[in-house]
């Protein structure tokens, strides 16, 4: 009688793929928002997230036109941070009122002080104006303008103190935010998740994974 044949199967193995981890959600694609993907890497579908906080940035220190129109050929530059206690958002301006002074109001004409070319101003911005060959005279002016910035999802990190140590939803979908932040699908919220589709951060502890899961059962994403 002759032995039947040895059957071999290469084994198939499933690959991540977007939405896969859901067991449920919302009707309407409530559960999902549009959210921009960053920390520089890729992003896999399941990958628990913290929304890293966005806050506020100076940005235009001075702008061409009006640098073009000073007499003065001095520069101003930000500290790092730009930005200190009370920071509004807006076009702050700092108008000179001589050679070496600077008088320093807020995006609603509200006087913060005087800017002493040389040294360092504080308050609400954080700007140093430098003399250059030629000097400055009553009227030379400099703009500030603090805009907000968005937050960014980012894989979850618990070590971290910047918003991202917080789960706050899940990567619906692969994106791959290595060189660039980049648009994608998050969930969450009202949903029903396989919990053991989730990826964690690697080192995770089962106390900071059960903290995490908590956070998402707060806000209505529940793991099964």
């Amino acid at each position: 009688m002759t032995n039947p044949p040895n059957l071999t199967q290469t084994p198939l193995v499933e690959q991540w793929h977007a939405g896969g981890f859901l067991v449920s959600e919302a009707r309407g694609h409530r559960a999902r928002d549009i959210g921009t993907i960053g920390g520089a890497t890729k992003v896999y579908p399941g990958t628990v997230l913290g929304l890293q906080t966005g806050g506020v940035a100076a940005a235009w220190p001075g702008n061409a036109e009006q640098v073009n129109n000073n007499t003065g050929n001095g520069t101003i530059a930000l500290a790092s941070p730009p930005i200190v206690a009370g920071a509004q958002l807006g076009m702050y301006s700092a108008i000179a009122t001589d050679a070496t002074h600077f008088a320093v109001t807020d995006p609603f004409g509200n006087s913060l002080g005087t800017a002493t070319a040389g040294s360092a101003f504080s308050n609400q911005i954080a700007i140093t104006i430098t003399a250059g060959a030629t000097p400055f005279v009553a009227g030379d002016e400099f703009s500030i303008q603090v805009e907000a910035i968005a937050g960014a999802y980012v894989p979850l990190n618990p070590s971290a103190s910047d918003g991202s140590q917080t789960a706050a939803g899940i990567a619906f979908g692969f994106t791959d935010a290595t060189l660039n932040d980049v648009p994608g699908t998050v969930v969450t919220r009202e949903c029903e998740v396989n919990g053991s589709e989730l990826l964690w951060p690697s080192g995770a502890t089962a106390a900071q994974i059960a903290t995490a899961t908590a956070q998402l059962t707060a806000l209505g994403i529940i793991s099964r």
